[in-house]
């Protein structure tokens, strides 16, 4: 009796304790539902913007229960990275509206954006997530090198629709180097760039008084410096020059010249071995396959050099142009001058403005482009000489642009431009623009659009307008369009001016 009673006892309990595990307490939650929010996400699956555009969110709520939006609290987050898991605030706005200048997305890695809403009277975050893609934004327009301590340089970039193609409107992007590298600018004053392809990549090469650059122009990010960028190199960096042609690309640095075409290899390879001193000015014909591809005047030699090309398959010899004492000057023979700047003219001639070193008196050297009669290559001939000594204002002249389409020379003093005309035996000059007052020029050249003169198409206004800069208070970019095919006259209804930056060093076209 007394087993049974112990046996009832337990079967008692244990079915006890199955029905007081299958019961539901309800004693808070139905009296006490807490509210939640949901963020509608139709059409905002991923979002996308440009870098140095605002990301614009307007996150659509749903309150439930009557929840007030005056409890809730937001929180927008943004990695640091790419694929990083350290995100910092970057508003606690409702609406988000937020300058991205976060570097573009390279391969498949993605931003993320997060919003937190905070429930503040029960402390609950209702948290949502997007993928977000920063798209580049630096496309094609002029690459200004700008300094604000003389000492440091930075890049900025305008955009708009003399030098872009199919844009309207204008965009000017500030400080675009240093943005995308920390804060950093670059040591040195840059006193020239180019816009080129290493290997696949598009790129801008830099050059100051003692290093050379690399600029990767997709984010802008620093690429390397000076043994970076070449294979072998001996002595200091003292570059001088940059220059290109279709398929070839060439660096002049401590009197020696170095030619390699880039888009098929990472770096710049040894200097031509000749004992020929190559100057800071260098006439290039970067039109296909010249019959001379480069030209100078040798300043020990005291007489004209020239290189065919700089292709693997071709002559890559130097050669001294011989005595010709019957032509209108003597190649060979050019005592105590001084080069004061080089180019190619109408006709792929080779243009060199040489300068006594006693009287300062300047003359134009004018040499055809040389002509090849398979299997004979015949050296530039000189074809021209014309003085200057007459130039107005010349010996105050700093800046100087050859033409390749019309027979102009610009020259430019501290706040005036003066185009020399040589159509003729006997070369006219003429005052063409004076800078407002307070101004410096600090910049002169022609625009040529990327890829010129060996591209297949080019922008309406490529060849067709002055680039300068100037500096007062401020620095200034100026686009003086051309009128008058022949002459070069500036139309002076139509400049186009950009301001807002440093004093300006350099400018160079990019794609």
């Amino acid at each position: 009796m007394k087993k049974h009673y112990i046996l009832i006892l337990i079967i008692s309990l244990l079915i006890g304790g199955l029905i007081t595990s299958c019961y539901d307490d309800k004693s808070t939650l139905d009296a006490n539902k807490i509210s939640g929010v949901m963020i509608d996400t139709t059409g905002m699956s991923k979002l996308s913007v440009f870098q140095f555009e605002n990301l614009v969110v307007n996150p659509k709520l749903i309150l439930e229960d009557g929840l007030s939006e005056t409890h809730l609290s937001y929180t927008w987050e943004m990695n640091i990275d790419p694929g990083d898991t350290i995100h910092e605030v970057i508003s606690t706005e409702k609406n988000l509206n937020y300058e991205v200048l976060l570097k573009p997305n390279e391969g498949n890695q993605q931003y993320q954006l997060v919003l937190i809403v905070t429930d503040q009277s029960t402390d609950l975050d209702y948290i949502m997530s997007w993928p977000t893609l920063v798209k580049n934004s630096l496309g094609e327009g002029l690459v200004i090198a700008e300094t604000d301590d003389d000492m440091n340089t930075d890049l900025s970039l305008i955009m708009s629709s003399e030098v872009t193609t199919d844009f309207t409107g204008t965009k000017i992007l500030n400080h675009v180097f240093s943005t995308n590298n920390g804060g950093n600018t670059m040591e040195g004053l840059i006193k020239q760039m180019r816009f080129t392809n290493i290997f696949g990549k598009n790129v801008l090469l830099a050059i100051t008084d003692n290093s050379i650059y690399r600029v990767n122009t997709f984010d802008y990010a620093y690429g390397g410096s000076n043994e970076a960028m070449f294979f072998a190199h001996s002595g200091d960096y003292a570059p001088q020059l940059l220059g290109g042609m279709k398929q070839g690309d060439i660096y002049v640095g401590s009197g020696r010249l170095t030619g390699v075409w880039l888009g098929v290899s990472h770096k710049f390879g040894l200097p031509f071995d000749f004992p020929y001193t190559v100057p800071d000015h260098v006439a290039i014909n970067g039109k296909v396959n010249p019959p001379i591809a480069i030209n100078f005047f040798d300043e020990d030699l005291e007489g004209f050099v020239y290189l065919p090309t700089i292709a693997a398959w071709g002559d890559r010899n130097m050669y001294e142009i011989p005595s010709a004492s019957d032509k209108v000057f003597d190649p060979a023979a050019i005592p105590n001058k001084i080069n004061v700047a080089a180019g190619v003219g109408v006709g792929g001639d080779f243009l060199h403005l040489l300068k006594d070193k006693t009287t300062g008196d300047m003359a134009l050297y004018v040499l055809d482009g040389g002509v090849s009669i398979y299997p004979d290559l015949f050296p530039p001939n000189p074809k021209a000489l014309y003085d200057l000594s007459d130039a107005p204002d010349i010996e105050n002249a700093t800046k100087f642009v050859f033409l390749d389409n019309q027979k102009v020379m610009f020259y430019a003093t501290s706040d005036k431009i003066y185009a020399m005309l040589y159509a003729t035996s006997v070369p006219t000059f003429e005052e063409r623009y004076t800078v407002p007052a307070g101004e410096e020029i600090t910049t002169l050249q022609v625009y040529n659009q990327v890829g010129y003169p060996w591209a297949s198409s080019y922008i309406e206004t490529n060849n067709k307008q002055l680039i300068m800069s100037t500096y007062g208070s401020e620095g200034k970019v100026y686009l003086l369009p051309f009128i008058n095919l022949g002459a070069a006259n500036i139309d002076v209804n139509n400049i186009k001016i950009f301001d807002g930056f440093g004093r300006i060093t350099a400018i160079t076209p990019q794609k």
